[in-house]
């Protein structure tokens, strides 16, 4: 009785120091964030990250939202968890990635920043945001069903990002579908420029072809039952193949020695 009473005591004391340490870790890692609060986001950001830093990335993401929430029709369900890393070791260690030549990333509802100061300095930091930013609020018509291309082609247009980007050569494609595989293909620059200016290219064509309005619109038109061909159809008001086709040619005069 009196060993068992031992061991119960032994237990109790080693729950209470694993407690205390999963606490102790708990709160450590909280700590290690202040944030900055708005009604649409939730900017935490390291010690060595200043409070300017943050606001300018409150406040660029508040103006952002306003504009893409009145253009798209949509909105944002919950606020947006924004993390701002004073490193680029723990930008890639808190994403998993390998390599940083991404300047941010939106990822299971939290978008991830590398410092601020230094995609300031490589005038980065408006750029990231609005690409990421657009991923975000564009997640729900992902989960109806628009499909990966057509997403990255909005954020990529919507973030400016065209400007830098040079119209690849030997460009293959002929249908929308091979735009996700290569999304998937080339995951890196260089590639990923090529990939992106193609992107870039197809929100382009969706502008220009059937005006901002219904370009912007389709990504609402999502539900959930009804697929792509039935919601292109139904929101520019021709035929699935015909918008392909004339997708097509339009890629094929933007790029260079373009071949089917």
């Amino acid at each position: 009785m009196e060993t068992m009473t031992r061991l119960n005591r032994t237990l109790v004391a080693l729950f209470v120091l694993l407690t205390a340490a999963v606490f102790t870790r708990f709160a450590s890692a909280q700590s290690a964030y202040r944030s900055v609060k708005t009604v649409h986001f939730n900017v935490k950001y390291q010690r060595d990250v200043s409070e300017e830093d943050a606001n300018k990335v409150s406040e660029y993401l508040q103006d952002d939202y306003k504009y893409l929430s009145e253009k798209l029709g949509l909105d944002l369900k919950k606020p947006l968890e924004v993390r701002i890393y004073d490193t680029p070791g723990k930008f890639l260690s808190e994403t998993k990635l390998k390599q940083s030549w991404r300047a941010g990333i939106y990822h299971r509802e939290v978008l991830h920043l590398q410092p601020v100061a230094a995609l300031v300095a490589r005038e980065l930091l408006e750029q990231t945001l609005s690409y990421e930013l657009a991923k975000a609020l564009l997640e729900q018509s992902s989960r109806m069903g628009c499909p990966g291309w057509l997403l990255e082609s909005f954020a990529v247009y919507h973030s400016g990002e065209m400007a830098n980007l040079s119209a690849p050569y030997n460009v293959r494609i002929s249908n929308f579908s091979d735009l996700d595989q290569d999304i998937q293909e080339y995951p890196i620059p260089p590639q990923r420029n090529d990939v992106h200016f193609i992107l870039g290219q197809t929100m382009k064509f969706f502008i220009e072809t059937y005006g901002e309005a219904q370009a912007f619109r389709v990504f609402k038109a999502f539900n959930g039952t009804t697929g792509l061909e039935d919601v292109f159809k139904k929101t520019f008001k021709e035929e699935f193949s015909t918008i392909e086709q004339k997708w097509v040619n339009h890629i094929a005069s933007q790029t260079s020695t373009f071949r089917k």
